[in-house]
């Protein structure tokens, strides 16, 4: 089976390496970075390598689009444009999918695309994060277009040596999902780590006194900021509903400090102590 994946990020990549271990799996990696393509080769994490797409997606049976969103949608509407085979599978990796489907959709009309998003990876980039583990018992969504709905058993089954936990769902719920218990998390560890430099100067100069509070918080405000900027962008109802959601609570907390009320201050603390604790207690025993 050929698999082409274009974009050997970290996903991507690790992606590349779990499926070219395979025996019947012949995994042609796509990037516009040779460096990245020569270590791909080098440490097999791909079979093929190439630079274009278009070059080598007819040979496919199964394309991974694992780029930034909006290279998503342009691979989307170049593959629109050349003959597939006739069972091939489109997914892709992106982390929001209203825009994607819509694109997919009018472009890919009788092309089975199951858009997917694995709820895996880390604030770190690159092909030499590639992690055969990092797939292993996490959230994995699929979300298929109407032809793709009756490829959905057979790509789960591609992707059994992945070990994700695949689980379908509509479009607008993954996107709504997603705003909360990801996009805005970004977005407010962005924000500290702007107001820490803003009201204490540069981070070289206060980050040797933070301890595991700030420094947890702030983890993720490494990640990639064209890949979020992306993300965010292509997300944005969602996000600004579920973010607006967020600085309500942070003005009700301002709100509560400033009256000096102990009380609600404290029940507000303790409601989200208890909430954490069971979100802790379940993903233990999952």
């Amino acid at each position: 089976m050929n698999i082409v994946i274009q974009g050997l990020g970290e996903m991507g990549a690790s992606l590349a390496l779990i499926l070219n271990q395979v025996a019947d799996n012949h995994v042609i990696g796509i990037d516009i970075n040779q460096n990245t393509l020569d270590y791909a080769i080098k440490h097999q994490i791909i079979s093929e390598s190439g630079s274009d797409l278009i070059m080598v997606a007819d040979r496919a049976d199964v394309i991974i689009l694992a780029t930034p969103i909006n290279g998503i949608k342009e691979s989307l509407k170049q593959l629109a444009g050349i003959t597939l085979k006739p069972q091939v599978i489109v997914t892709d990796a992106g982390s929001t999918k209203n825009e994607i489907l819509q694109v997919a959709n009018k472009v890919l009309v009788n092309t089975a695309f199951v858009g997917g998003h694995a709820m895996a990876g880390t604030h770190k980039s690159g092909v030499a994060e590639a992690n055969k583990n990092l797939y292993q018992q996490v959230p994995y969504f699929l979300i298929p277009n109407q032809v793709g709905k009756a490829y959905v058993e057979r790509l789960k089954n591609i992707f059994k040596p992945l070990a994700a936990d695949f689980t379908t769902i509509d479009v607008e719920a993954h996107d709504h999902l997603m705003a909360m218990i990801s996009d805005v998390p970004h977005i407010a560890a962005f924000a500290l780590m702007n107001t820490a430099v803003k009201q204490l100067g540069s981070s070289d100069n206060f980050g040797r006194y933070v301890a595991g509070g700030f420094t947890d918080t702030t983890r993720i405000a490494a990640s990639d900021a064209k890949l979020w900027t992306d993300i965010l962008l292509s997300n944005r109802e969602s996000v600004l509903e579920n973010n607006q959601a967020l600085i309500d609570e942070l003005q009700e907390i301002n709100q509560t400090i400033a009256d000096n009320d102990a009380n609600k201050l404290q029940e507000m603390i303790q409601t989200a102590h208890d909430a954490r604790q069971n979100l802790l207690s379940r993903k233990q025993h999952e």
